[in-house]
């Protein structure tokens, strides 16, 4: 199985932000991407070795951004 392309964590903090920042009302807000950042992660088989640190409330998380960083964790691995 080919690799996924590699992007840095600024990368991917960035792709991340650009996506999040797409979303209606979320322009100039305050997520736990753009606090906690990118960390790498032991990669299960095809697994993303890369998340968010989670610094907010879980209960404030939302579906959509969850949604984005999961298709994004699926794209590109985290460059060691």
């Amino acid at each position: 199985m080919p690799s996924k392309p590699v992007r840095t964590a600024t990368q991917l903090k960035q792709m991340l932000i650009q996506r999040i920042e797409a979303l209606p009302g979320l322009r100039g807000q305050q997520t736990d991407v753009h606090r906690g950042g990118i960390i790498g992660m032991p990669s299960e088989e095809g697994g993303p070795n890369w998340t968010v640190r989670v610094v907010s409330d879980r209960g404030t998380h939302r579906a959509d951004i969850a949604q984005i960083i999961r298709t994004l964790q699926m794209q590109f691995d985290l460059e060691d």
